[in-house]
């Protein structure tokens, strides 16, 4: 049955006063029995070991008789007996587990007692409960009264029942502290139902000298390979805060990784401790701008063996805090086409520029991605349309991973001004011209951005076809002669804007007049658009 159940942190109060004692002193340790190697395997570099531990000491105290020492006694007595004057009894056990390595893995310890009788007969299972001892005690001087070892933390609770038979409770934990130095081996105490009645459990000690002794059984792994561990990889550039994560392995069937130890140094100097005895395997870094930072790693692993740090770095990245700059190159107030190339630019004085994501909107509304990402610094941007105004602003971002907000505004604007200029004749003030020599006014207008530079005027006469006048002319008026005699003469005009850009030929309503100096004379009566002009009388 389990005697020792769980074990609890909660440290118990004391109990008694700590004495002088150095028990168990090397001597002590040297005369007691050794223990006994059960079994041994070996698998790649670790060793199996099985070990049966003597008792090194037991006895027991009674309250009934405080002041005798029970340390030659062939039993151990817990519980409470009235039949001998006993009365409250209490069982104190040491096992040296000094000839297990420290760096031992403990894989299960179990601790073996012989039950060598009870009382009373038929009894219900008595309740029992192993602590802890917090400090040192001598089996040949220890009584109730004249030496009490403190009491330390519960080890757990189990059940005795009133049977001979030998009893095995689970000691992993408690001997794992042991070995590896957690907590000093003071031995342990047993303590059973002290109500003043006729019930006790009584155990073979050491003395009863008939080999039912208490024990531990004991296997242990012993690796002496220590693991391995190395940091990954970072990139070249980071931002202030990164994460750095580590790994390691241990030699095959070995007793596995426990912790690591991680170092960090800036820029070549002293190496310093960052993660020290972690079970994680990243974590994240903070680090100060333009900073070379450099990482190396080691594991320990669960029989103790220690890594070596490397003595050169296995990781290392540069710190870039700042962001990145950029804008749009300037676009002209107006453009002329529906296509036309979109500039920016970037700056970073560290980590170098990694892309740049650009927007634009129209006539003001929101925004919409045109490129993502990129590398490039300019582009192409069509489909336009007249008379929109077109915004555009950039970001970038830096190999560190900085990146710019957007700002709010556009950084450059344009307008599209893709309309061809218009001209037009100046309504004659009469239908019918003075004389045979009379003034053409003309005038234009071109897309904003633009102005006229040049006109050409054209002249038909009676419906005929269209004659040059004038050829790229920046004045609005002149002074025609009619060589053709008396009928109807109709102008039009176009325009040319500075852009280049040629308008059509346009008249508009009263740009034709009327010459009529020979008899008969001609009376207007109505009027027909200029490409059908008729005369309706004549006298």
């Amino acid at each position: 049955m389990a005697l020792l159940l769980v074990m609890t942190t909660t440290p118990a109060p004391a109990q008694g006063e700590s004495g002088d004692s150095t028990f168990p002193t090397e001597a002590d340790l040297a005369a007691m029995p050794k223990p006994t190697v059960l079994k041994e395997t070996r698998q790649g570099d670790v060793t199996t070991i099985t070990l049966s531990i003597p008792a090194g000491a037991d006895t027991f105290t009674s309250s009934g008789q405080p002041n005798t020492n029970f340390s030659s006694s062939p039993n151990l007595r817990v519980g409470f007996n009235i039949a001998q004057n006993f009365q409250a009894q209490r069982t104190f056990l040491f096992f040296p587990t000094n000839s297990i390595p420290s760096n031992a893995t403990i894989q299960s310890a179990v601790m073996q007692i012989w039950v060598s009788g009870f009382s009373p007969n038929g009894d219900t299972p008595m309740a029992m409960e192993a602590r802890f001892l917090n400090s040192s005690w001598d089996p040949s001087t220890l009584t109730w009264n004249s030496y009490n070892p403190a009491w330390g933390a519960s080890i757990g609770v189990g059940q005795v029942p009133a049977v001979a038979q030998m009893l095995q409770a689970s000691a992993t934990g408690p001997v794992a502290e042991w070995v590896s130095g957690q907590r000093a081996n003071h031995g342990i105490m047993i303590q059973g139902d002290e109500t003043p009645q006729q019930r006790e459990r009584t155990f073979f000690a050491i003395d009863a000298g008939n080999g039912l002794f208490p024990r531990l059984i004991v296997t242990y792994e012993i690796d002496t390979t220590p693991p391995t561990a190395s940091v990954n990889t970072l990139p070249q550039w980071s931002r202030a805060s990164f994460n750095v994560s580590w790994s390691g392995s241990d030699n095959p069937g070995g007793s596995g990784i426990r912790h690591f130890d991680v170092q960090f140094r800036g820029n070549g100097g002293a190496w310093q401790n960052w993660q020290t005895a972690t079970t994680a395997t990243s974590a994240t870094f903070t680090g100060q701008n333009g900073i070379i930072y450099e990482f190396r790693a080691r594991a320990v692993d669960n029989a103790n063996n220690v890594g070596t740090f490397p003595n050169n770095p296995q990781a290392s990245t540069t710190v870039d805090t700042i962001l990145p700059s950029s804008g749009m190159n300037a676009l002209p107030q107006f453009t002329y086409s529906d296509s036309f190339t979109v500039s920016w630019w970037g700056n970073d004085g560290l980590s170098g520029i990694a892309y740049f994501d650009v927007e634009y909107q129209v006539n003001g509304g929101a925004w919409q991605p045109l490129l993502n990402s990129t590398t490039l610094s300019a582009t192409q941007f069509t489909g336009a349309s007249t008379d929109s105004t077109y915004g555009f602003r950039v970001r970038a971002a830096d190999r560190a991973g900085n990146l710019q907000e957007f700002p709010p505004m556009a950084q450059t604007q344009t307008t599209i001004s893709t309309s061809d200029p218009q001209a037009w004749i100046v309504p004659f003030s009469s239908s019918f011209a003075p004389a045979a020599s009379f003034l053409v006014q003309w005038g234009g207008s071109a897309a904003p951005g633009a102005s006229v530079v040049a006109y050409d005027v054209q002249f038909r006469f009676n419906n005929g076809a269209w004659q040059p006048w004038l050829q790229s002319v920046n004045s609005t008026s002149q002074m025609f002669t009619a060589q053709l005699g008396d009928g109807v003469y109709a102008f039009q005009v176009r325009a040319r804007d500075s852009v280049g850009r040629t308008g059509p030929f346009e008249g508009g309503p009263g740009s034709s007049i009327i010459l009529d100096l020979e008899a008969p004379f001609v009376t207007a009566q109505s009027y027909l658009s200029i490409t059908n002009m008729d005369v309706t009388s004549r006298r």
